[in-house]
């Protein structure tokens, strides 16, 4: 039997969770079985070239929608005529499922499965995203409605698309995200051990990987790192990432006295690399859908200090595999911390336990199996799998 084509749907290959996602399912995915294509809305604007790269050298072929803005008015006669071009490759190409993530992209990928008569639509969820526009929330509703199924990330996520946007239990299908826990204890590469700030003696390294964003809670964690600097000056504080709130953030740790105490190192391809180099792993979030900046702190055997917020509660066993917090709380986040900073033992052991979790939960070929079981039985039910 030739393998079956699947389209994934996505804005753009930027460095971010849902497209680290991404490219472990199109490295893993069975492909005696299943034929993987990327679309991508734009590949123009915002792209890093190393990810889409790493498509490539998968051999997955790179379809580019042309949505050259990510449109808020949601029906443009632009995007309409992309989603029929798009929608006539697909009938060319025999795509049988269609997979998208994030806003747009479930937009644009669902309404063009259904233009091309895919037998098999799904959208994903991956936050627990307030949407304040009323065009917004219409939009996750027929989504949601023209979708077979909707994956999350976190039974939190699950819940609150259900309570929010009225989408059935039984429609949406949990598949937390999965990552690789050798390649996370591997030892530095040599170009990452030549970007990497350099060691000193007797420094404790606290870090984080992040998107410079108000929702990532960063400004919490500068506030704590005032309060731990001040018990523990050898301490330092990394924060890998980038987005519109960098400027602010170096002027609000400036303002704070943390100068040369907090280094913004900006978005590092293959951030996980660079884990290797902090002590403790913290995430401030307001709120989450499952991270996986956290869960390859785990993989990494480092010990997590994490809000309780999404699906960080489904990661984290508070007090056995890390510390959880209060989301908007300094104190408790600098308190947590610092538990950890007098007591190395209890934080080795954290730091095991949580690989260990993760090594036997977390994985990525659990979650492409996950993945492949759910393509199967809907292709099934819809009798395009015999």
């Amino acid at each position: 039997m030739n393998p079956i084509p699947i389209l994934y749907v996505i804005p753009r290959m930027s460095i971010g969770g849902a497209q680290s996602h991404l490219l472990e399912v199109l490295r893993l995915l069975n492909r005696r079985r299943f034929s993987p294509l990327l679309c991508c809305l734009t590949t123009d604007r915002g792209d890093s070239p190393h990810l889409l790269k790493r498509v490539r050298e998968l051999d997955v072929p790179v379809l580019d929608a042309g949505v050259r803005n990510a449109p808020h008015s949601l029906i443009r006669p632009h995007t309409v005529l992309q989603m029929i071009r798009i929608a006539r490759i697909l009938r060319r190409r025999g795509v049988q499922v269609v997979h998208s993530y994030l806003f747009h992209a479930n937009w644009f990928g669902t309404l063009t499965a259904r233009l091309a008569r895919v037998p098999v639509v799904i959208a994903s969820r991956r936050n627990v995203d307030v949407y304040t526009r009323a065009e917004d929330r219409w939009a996750c509703r027929v989504v949601n409605r023209l979708a077979d199924r909707v994956t999350a990330v976190a039974r939190v996520v699950r819940d609150h698309v259900h309570q929010t946007e009225g989408c059935p239990l039984e429609k949406i299908v949990v598949i937390p995200n999965g990552v690789e826990a050798h390649r996370c204890q591997r030892i530095i590469s040599d170009q990452a051990q030549k970007d990497a700030p350099s060691s000193v003696p007797g420094e404790v390294v606290i870090g984080t990987i992040a998107r410079l964003v108000w929702y990532k809670g960063l400004e919490d964690l500068l506030k704590a790192a005032t309060l731990i600097v001040g018990c523990y000056p050898r301490v330092r504080f990394l924060v890998i990432g980038d987005g519109p709130l960098r400027q602010s953030l170096e002027k609000k740790a400036e303002a704070l006295g943390l100068n040369g105490t907090v280094r913004f190192l900006g978005a590092v391809p293959d951030a996980s690399s660079l884990l290797l180099r902090f002590d403790i792993f913290v995430l401030s979030s307001l709120w989450e859908g499952m991270s996986n900046s956290l869960l390859e702190a785990m993989a990494a055997g480092k010990p997590v200090v994490a809000t309780d917020v999404g699906g960080g509660s489904e990661l984290v066993i508070d007090g056995k595999t890390g510390f959880l917090v209060p989301p908007k709380d300094p104190e408790a986040l600098a308190g947590a911390v610092l538990r950890l900073l007098a007591d190395p033992e209890l934080a080795r052991n954290l730091g095991k336990a949580g690989r260990i979790r993760v090594e036997s939960e977390f994985t990525p070929e659990i979650m492409v199996a996950r993945l492949e079981e759910l393509y199967d039985s809907l292709l099934t039910s819809r009798g395009s799998l015999s």
